[in-house]
């Protein structure tokens, strides 16, 4: 029994010291957190922190991933098979491109790895494009073509864009909701069937 509750202490100290970093990433921005910050912030010793985590890199690689988890399980739940790929699509866009506007910072974290270069993260977001995408033609709505460029097109276009807005500071939602499904109106009728 010891043993369990040391783990469960070890988790909730890792725990906190994510969610402190996490909360100092939103109010400051990711650029400027510390270790130190974080100690400061829950009262640990800088030791406590280095125990669990190496450098500040792998406290941003762990948000990230955390991040990307949380996003891709909403994202997944707003997909719903009974409409069709486009709709999900748009559906998708119109999700990801008010976390662009009201909490830049976690799209960068996600999308951009700005703050974490773990390359490894974008490969589930592909795999679950190019999923939708098979499904999609499995369906008779696409157009036979290769799912796999097709899902680095798709997510691309998106990020790219993003990027371009980002530098906007005044840019509204409305405009960026309607940059994205312009893009993927002209990707869409490229291989929707008709």
């Amino acid at each position: 029994m010891g043993r369990e509750r040391q783990q469960q202490k070890n988790a909730e100290t890792r725990n906190a010291i994510i969610n402190a970093a996490i909360e100092i990433g939103l109010d400051e921005g990711f650029d400027e957190l510390s270790i130190r910050k974080i100690t400061d912030k829950l009262g640990y010793s800088v030791a406590i922190v280095y125990h669990y985590f190496k450098d500040k890199q792998e406290i941003l690689d762990t948000i990230h991933n955390q991040t990307s988890m949380e996003l891709m399980e909403s994202v997944k739940a707003c997909i719903r098979p009974d409409r069709s790929f486009a709709k999900n699509c748009k559906t998708v866009y119109k999700m990801i491109s008010e976390i662009l506007v009201y909490n830049p910072d976690t799209f960068k974290l996600i999308f951009l790895n700005q703050y974490s270069p773990n390359n490894e993260s974008i490969k589930p977001w592909l795999n679950m494009i190019k999923q939708s995408i098979e499904y999609g033609i499995s369906k008779g709505e696409l157009r036979e073509v290769d799912s796999e460029i097709l899902s680095y097109i798709l997510l691309d276009a998106f990020v790219v864009n993003q990027m371009i807005i980002n530098d906007k500071e005044d840019i509204s939602n409305e405009k960026v909701e309607q940059i994205f499904l312009t893009e993927l109106d002209i990707i869409l009728n490229g291989i929707i069937k008709k």
